[in-house]
């Protein structure tokens, strides 16, 4: 069946800046930059963007990040830009969907197999299964966790992410919740407003105790914001 793309909600479809993308997908902003606008003359951009500019400044959507956190997998594998481009619309064109990697299609049985041989003929192994022993001799993206951290809605489309669930569970990027701004899954406070708080008051028991939320949330919340603020 083939798929086509709708235009994005800008209320409850997510609207991320080159900056908040690249620390949520761990990747330098240049190299963001360069993925979701190209280079003229010299690179075209590897996802198609649904937003363009914002309020004058380059925007992508929530499906964009989850394509790009895909982008950025494959670029610390070591997939050169050309392929990971070559890779990204092969998988458009093969599983007839505008945005193959933003879906359960890529980790479907169907979906799995068509990917990993596409990724496979460009020199990338893809490894679906608890690695027993360590390949150096190709470059590895662990898909797992790429399904772990996600929630689908009944359609197969990915709804919300968890970027840091091994240190942050409870802290999740929803598109309705905030415009994509990370927040705490259940009071969907903030994760910024937090961080910032605990830094004014000196106390997670005081901020905790203000926003009526355990305190183990309130330390989430900071290590979830001082591992954004290292990882672009």
């Amino acid at each position: 069946m083939t798929h086509h793309a709708h235009s994005p909600d800008l209320l409850g479809g997510g609207i991320f800046t080159v900056p908040e993308t690249a620390e949520l997908v761990e990747a330098p902003q240049a190299s963001v930059r360069t993925w979701v606008n190209g280079k003229k003359g010299r690179q075209q951009p590897v996802i198609e963007n649904q937003l363009g500019l914002v309020n004058g400044k380059v925007a992508v959507s929530f499906t964009n990040l989850m394509e790009l956190r895909f982008v950025a997998r494959f670029s610390r594998a070591g997939v050169r830009l050309n392929e990971i481009r070559s890779i990204m619309q092969e998988a458009k064109d093969t599983l007839a969907h505008p945005h193959p990697f933003a879906t359960r299609i890529v980790f479907q049985t169907d979906g799995r197999k068509i990917i990993a041989a596409i990724t496979r003929k460009h020199g990338l192994e893809l490894v679906y299964e608890d690695l027993k022993t360590k390949n150096y001799e190709m470059p590895i993206v662990v898909m797992p966790s790429l399904k772990e951290d996600v929630i689908f809605d009944p359609a197969g489309n990915v709804v919300a992410w968890f970027p840091r669930k091994e240190i942050a569970p409870n802290v999740i990027v929803h598109p309705r919740f905030s415009f994509g701004r990370p927040v705490l899954q259940g009071s969907r406070i903030p994760v910024e407003v937090l961080a910032d708080a605990v830094s004014a008051e000196g106390s997670v028991r005081a901020v905790a105790q203000q926003f009526e939320i355990p305190e183990r949330q309130v330390k989430e919340a900071v290590r979830f914001q001082a591992d954004l603020r290292q990882a672009a």
